[in-house]
């Protein structure tokens, strides 16, 4: 934090070192290479961003997973934290399964990602993102609540 040899009363100091703080971290948040993923899938650069209150707990977890790019949903993931062999993507064996990859790019989901998003009209809704993973058989439909 630059330093100023004006005398400064201790609110001022405080209030520009929240400032200082908060510029780090957001340069820290923006220079992440998940950070990208996420603004595409929320439409927020924001990462504590709620989602549907109405989903089970699990639902969100798996959405914010794939939102992040930590995903155990993708063979490159797995494969960084030395639970997977290799980085492959499983579908098309064509390049390493990233989340951009599995949502955006591989050629074996073509067809359920123009189903989901018709013509290249993505949006960040994350119940079209679940309907997706639904689509391409990754994850199973939540079940119903048990009263």
């Amino acid at each position: 934090m630059p330093q100023s040899t004006v005398p400064m009363d201790f609110s001022s100091a405080t209030a520009a070192l929240k400032r200082h703080q908060q510029s780090i971290a957001e340069d820290r948040y923006l220079s992440n290479p998940h950070a990208r993923v996420h603004r595409v899938f929320t439409g927020s650069e924001h990462s504590y961003q709620h989602w549907q209150r109405d989903w089970p707990r699990d639902q969100c977890v798996t959405v914010a997973q794939v939102c992040m790019g930590h995903s155990p949903l993708v063979a490159a993931y797995l494969h960084r934290i030395a639970h997977w062999d290799s980085a492959i993507c499983p579908h098309c064996h064509s390049a390493d399964e990233t989340v951009e990859h599995l949502v955006f790019q591989c050629p074996a989901h073509d067809h359920a990602r123009r189903d989901t998003w018709p013509v290249d009209t993505f949006t960040t809704d994350p119940r079209r993102l679940w309907s997706y993973l639904e689509r391409i058989g990754v994850v199973t439909p939540p079940l119903p609540d048990r009263e």
